[in-house]
């Protein structure tokens, strides 16, 4: 967790900076959809609800997220493809949204537990925060549509994008804390 490297003298003001720097990297990279062998596509949506909170802490994660969430339902087009409204909560997808929270709220808390970042533990982290989306969006979602694939068909077809983002997401981690951590010279 990156916590500490961030000082403009009032945590309040830090916070607030960084959920809102959050919600302007979210709002701006998750409506859009990147092809990845053939058909499946790749949003960088989940990504960033997971990365958020790794890097800055559960509570920063969570207030980005939920932002995110309430923006996206009250009619911003941020969800992925441009997509908005409160039906999306109660709809196929509607698990895959109610799950960042819960995403943000595990990698975010569990990044703290021992704040300095490990590289291994980020990327066990993001896929912790992947596989926690995907399973508790495919759980909703499969109550609503009926899917002749099986879980094992379903996750051996998701694993590659998860493994993407992971792979994403723990190279801006290295970036992100090397930018941080090496020190100007006087």
């Amino acid at each position: 967790m990156f916590r500490r490297h961030v000082n403009f003298g009032n945590p309040w003001v830090e916070e607030a900076v960084l959920v809102g720097c959050g919600f302007v990297l979210l709002a701006w990279l998750a409506p859009q959809v990147w092809s990845f062998q053939g058909q499946l596509p790749i949003t960088p949506q989940s990504l960033l609800v997971v990365l958020w909170p790794l890097m800055w802490g559960w509570r920063i994660g969570t207030a980005t997220v939920v932002l995110y969430l309430v923006a996206g339902g009250a009619g911003c087009p941020v969800f992925a493809d441009g997509a908005h409204g409160w039906q999306h909560f109660a709809g196929s997808t509607g698990g895959f949204l109610l799950a960042f929270p819960v995403s943000a709220v595990v990698v975010g808390w569990l990044s703290e537990i021992n704040s300095t970042m490990k590289y291994a533990k980020s990327a066990c982290l993001m896929l912790l925060g992947q596989l926690t989306i995907v399973v508790m969006g495919l759980m909703w979602q499969r109550t609503m549509i009926p899917v002749e694939a099986s879980w094992v068909e379903t996750m051996t077809s998701l694993f590659p994008a998860i493994l993407v983002k992971c792979a994403l997401g723990t190279l801006v981690v290295v970036f992100v804390g090397r930018l941080l951590t090496t020190q100007s010279p006087a």
